[in-house]
């Protein structure tokens, strides 16, 4: 009996190691996921260089009293042929304030993006916008009232490179619609897949002055060899190359263009955040992160704080720890 259960149980064990499918297994991986050549870096920068990002059909869709002092537009406008959309946050000023950008993370189970900002008795010290990247809708809670937007064109797989692209777009939208936006003093925050895409774009926008990111990703390359099975890394990286439509060249420029990490030599001040008990994006992503500024002779423009205990799911809740040095950072900006 005890002889049957054996080869039972054998059997099932070979059965479930046969279900592990190897996704990329007529993939050349050392190719695919090799350290990436300086020709490489150059072309992704002037491939960044040559995008046309400057939208059109900018319409400011809805006008919203979300403060006694604040109004929220929802604008839309097109970039590249999509539709996006973006919530922005606007005070009665009499003079330009700084615009503070805050993108979400990611979910593939649910393509709405959700944010919630208590302003409170004060008003803002900044115009404050969100973008809908491509493929998601906005849910923005102020003071406890909800607004939608509509989901933006396009697909969502494109979720670091492109998003960075989204990101910029949307910028230029507000600040050419928004008199109240002083587009030369950005400063840009974001959270996971948001951490990523704020320190792309801080990257390649100079107008970002300082860039903010919690418990992100910033070697997608490295992160995807390790996780090639994972749903959410196969849909924003290797579906497409695993069904032929993307070549392996394509799908590679594609995860170095969206790791921070190969290009953070052009970070401005940046302030980064992880939990010590994260395992989707571990503290070691924010290390090497930090470690390559400190190579740079960057050393003094980045701040590198690990939190005892905290994972992803929970590094922000009730930190106000985190809260109070994200406040302090921002305040070189829109302090008075």
């Amino acid at each position: 009996m005890m002889k049957m259960y054996n080869v039972a149980l054998l059997g099932f064990i070979i059965l479930c190691s046969a279900c592990k499918k190897d996704p990329l297994a007529n993939i050349d991986k050392d190719a695919l996921f090799g350290t990436p050549t300086s020709g490489e870096l150059e072309a992704i920068q002037t491939s960044w260089e040559k995008r046309d990002l400057n939208p059109v059909d900018i319409k400011v869709e809805k006008t919203y009293p979300a403060h006694a002092n604040v109004l929220l537009k929802i604008i839309s406008f097109r970039s590249a042929g999509y539709k996006q959309y973006a919530g922005v946050l606007i005070p009665f000023t009499t003079k330009p304030l700084p615009v503070r950008m805050y993108v979400t993370g990611f979910s593939l189970k649910d393509a709405t993006s959700e944010h919630n900002i208590k302003i409170g008795t004060d008003s803002l010290r900044f115009v404050y916008m969100l973008p809908a990247l491509k493929g998601q809708s906005l849910r923005l809670t102020v003071d406890g009232i909800l607004y939608e937007t509509p989901v933006s064109e396009g697909t969502r797989n494109d979720a670091f490179d492109g998003a960075a692209d989204d990101a910029i777009a949307s910028l230029n939208a507000v600040v050419s619609t928004c008199e109240e936006a002083d587009g030369s003093k950005v400063m840009i925050q974001g959270g996971s897949r948001g951490g990523t895409v704020a320190l792309l774009m801080a990257e390649r926008d100079k107008r970002v002055k300082l860039a903010e990111a919690i418990a992100f990703p910033s070697d997608l390359l490295s992160l995807t060899a390790t996780h090639q099975n994972d749903p959410t890394y196969k849909f924003q990286f290797l579906d497409d190359l695993i069904s032929g439509k993307a070549t392996l060249k394509e799908t590679r420029l594609k995860l170095i263009a969206s790791s921070p990490l190969y290009f953070c030599k052009q970070l401005p001040k940046t302030q980064v955040h992880f939990g010590d008990k994260d395992v989707i994006t571990p503290k070691e992503q924010g290390e090497r992160l930090f470690d390559a500024m400190k190579a740079a002779g960057r050393e003094a423009d980045m701040e590198l704080f690990i939190y005892s205990g905290r994972s992803h799911e929970d590094i922000g809740n009730d930190n106000t720890e985190m809260q109070e040095r994200i406040e302090g950072f921002f305040k070189q900006i829109y302090a008075p």
